[in-house]
């Protein structure tokens, strides 16, 4: 692995702001989420060109045409020979994807931001380079989205070291990067200038400080300072990653975050310790890749690179609630990828994409190699934002090169940046910069679970090789209905069945140590499917050209498969599949995905969690979890908070209590 430069993200949008009577800058309106209701076609736009050479940092969404920074040199129109000159940074028409020739700014180094100028018709532009059109704008610049000239109002800001993003919260600009003077006055690594005058002023000054990785004798050294701010929509919360252990004197080691009051931004006690460990310390100074809030502001997400390194969060995605207070914060989940690098976030309302060079998600403890659970993923992917694990959608990337540097959502798609020209397997050419629509794109599976009053589902009901299937309404409490048949024309052999579990729809079930899938309307069942997301026959048999000689994409099937033949219940509730095993007495629970099928690679097991060892099925219902005794067929319930039961079970029904006896293979709650 190599260090990439700084890469970037801007914010869908930027703040307005309003004056107060008393003249205090407050934030205006949230920008506009992406408001997205699937997820993004896996087919890219034609209406791109061909960037040949170098890496794309940054892209921006300037409404007609779209502006592009990077370590590039030059770029072709699609389907045309003639290279045109744009060194790191250029325009394009969104409309054709026709090259901009009237947009040209001269810059002499790198591009790794662009984000909307203050007024219409003008773009900000952060990086590596000193000057721009022969002018010296150190680090940042303001220039006219017409012709690429300087708007020479906004100053040279001088700064003495890289600016890696910027982000506009009302009138101020905040600026990260890992300078410590900005215009000559004295910051570590962030500031906050006048987004129209470029005035230095005393709202962001916040000073970062301390490598992570490097002590002053061993490991790799680079510049200290933020790599990513991330803005919350309503304008109140930033984020900032990047290698730093310290703000303000306190330990924040790498992630820290500050509340934007009305006259300052201050650090928060909020904290974690779980990017103190060093990862790859030889090769990086910080593993730190990108951040991103959700549209809702409720969560933000942390992509890293680092290794593999067993209880770290090195080469990993996390999200982290905004809620979260305290000075040991951990993270609602972890997606590890096993050694490849995650280098890009963008989030919208139904879903998580990231980018990298990583080959497999879902791939726990592994090392440069497919273990248990791992899934194909080749440098892109969607996430399910309740658990991280991945969604369906799966275009990749081969050949996967450094990686997806730059992931921009905006309500029409998804924007992806990179250094290599391919989307999908040698598929769909596209240079360094495709766009994924919304067209094409499907809803991801739904999540919706069955709730009591309704219908409770018994199958396999009976000794033997029954394998019989009947349905009985249930009001939670004590009121159950007749049993009425369910027919079953394929035969299926439910009999054998592990547990199952209805959602959205769809019914999960466990036969013969796999699990199957099937659509189920209360009376219909659609055709029996394996889910098997581990295996991908598009990618199964590509070579990743990474890891041993002749490795593949090929996953590896999730150790809960094992498990299916000791399993006596299983239900499915808020991105988690809950589980008992025969003989044991506790409650044990995974990650699951109906979209994709991909269970979860960790096994955890609900603290407190007893008396399932006589488990004969499960299942929850708002408040409530329902408990089948394998011995008797009565069925108890007890409360169901936070994830676990609580409270004495009560006995509700049974052959002793209303002559019904609820045993059977497999009981689920239904439509």
């Amino acid at each position: 692995m190599t260090r990439l430069p700084a890469l970037t993200r801007r914010p869908l949008a930027v703040l307005t702001a309003t004056l107060t009577a008393t003249g205090v800058l407050v934030a205006g309106p949230a920008p506009a989420a992406p408001d997205h209701t699937t997820v993004v076609g896996a087919v890219p736009s034609t209406l791109t060109p061909d960037i040949i050479d170098g890496t794309v940092f940054a892209i921006h969404d300037a409404g007609s045409k779209v502006i592009v920074g990077g370590s590039f040199t030059g770029v072709q129109n699609r389907d045309s020979d003639v290279t045109v000159a744009r060194k790191y940074v250029l325009a394009f028409d969104k409309a054709t994807g026709k090259v901009d020739t009237t947009f040209v700014p001269a810059v002499d180094g790198e591009v790794y931001d662009v984000l909307a100028g203050p007024t219409a018709g003008t773009v900000y532009l952060a990086g590596k380079f000193n000057n721009v059109n022969s002018t010296a704008r150190r680090k940042l610049a303001l220039v006219n989205l017409s012709n690429g000239s300087l708007v020479t109002s906004f100053p040279n800001l001088a700064f003495n070291g890289v600016v890696n993003d910027v982000a506009r919260v009302g009138t101020r600009l905040l600026v990260g990067g890992t300078f410590t003077t900005a215009a000559s006055q004295a910051r570590g690594g962030l500031v906050s200038v006048n987004a129209t005058t470029g005035a230095v002023d005393g709202y962001l000054t916040a000073k970062l400080t301390e490598h992570h990785n490097y002590d002053g004798v061993s490991g790799a050294t680079a510049g200290v300072g933020a790599e990513k701010l991330a803005v919350s929509p309503d304008g109140t919360q930033l984020v900032v990653i990047g290698n730093f252990k310290k703000a303000n004197g306190a330990l924040h080691d790498q992630v820290v975050r500050l509340a934007l009051g009305s006259t300052a931004a201050t650090v928060s006690s909020w904290n974690t310790n779980r990017y103190e460990p060093r990862c790859a310390w030889k090769k990086f100074d910080s593993y730190v890749r990108d951040v991103s809030f959700s549209p809702d502001g409720s969560y933000f997400v942390v992509a890293t690179t680092g290794g593999p390194s067993a209880g770290t969060l090195c080469d990993a995605a996390t999200r982290w609630e905004t809620s979260s207070t305290g000075t040991a914060v951990q993270p609602t989940w972890v997606n590890y990828s096993g050694g490849d690098t995650l280098l890009s976030v963008g989030i919208t309302e139904k879903a998580i994409y990231v980018g990298g060079h990583f080959r497999w998600l879902n791939n726990t403890s592994a090392t440069d190699s497919a273990f248990p659970g791992a899934v194909a993923r080749p440098s892109i992917a969607a996430l399910d934002p309740l658990n991280g694990l991945p969604l369906a959608w799966n275009p990749g990337r081969n050949p996967r090169g450094y990686g997806v540097a730059e992931l921009l959502v905006t309500p029409q798609g998804l924007w992806l940046g990179s250094d290599q020209p391919w989307i999908g397997n040698r598929k769909y050419r596209r240079e360094r910069i495709s766009f994924f629509p919304l067209a094409g794109g499907a809803a991801p599976h739904s999540t919706a679970t069955a709730a009591l009053p309704g219908n409770v589902y018994q199958a396999g009901v009976g000794s033997g090789t029954a394998n019989t299937v009947q349905r009985r309404s249930y009001d939670g409490t004590g009121t159950v209905g007749a049993a009425a048949s369910v027919a079953n024309p394929d035969g299926t052999t439910w009999s054998t069945a592990k547990g199952a579990f209805w959602v959205g729809g769809t019914l999960f079930y466990g036969i013969n140590g796999a699990l199957w899938r099937r659509t189920f309307n209360g009376t219909t069942f659609g055709a029996p499917k394996l889910v098997d997301p581990y295996h991908d026959p598009l990618w199964d048999t590509v070579v990743t050209g990474g890891g041993p000689e002749g490795q593949t994409f090929r996953g590896a099937t999730v150790s809960f498969y094992p498990e299916i033949a000791n399993v006596t219940g299983m239900f499915y509730t808020n991105g988690r599949l809950y589980y008992t095993l025969s003989g044991q007495a506790g409650l044990f629970w995974r990650w699951f995905n109906p979209d994709s099928g991909t269970v979860g690679a960790d096994k955890f097991t609900v603290a407190g969690a007893t008396g399932f060892t006589d488990s004969g099925s499960v299942f929850v219902s708002g408040s409530r979890i329902y408990l089948i005794s394998r011995t008797t067929g009565n069925l108890s319930s007890a409360s169901w908070v936070n994830g676990a039961p609580s409270g004495a079970w009560t006995v509700r029904s049974g052959p002793a209590v209303n002559g019904v006896d609820w045993r059977a293979r497999a009981v689920f709650t239904g439509p």
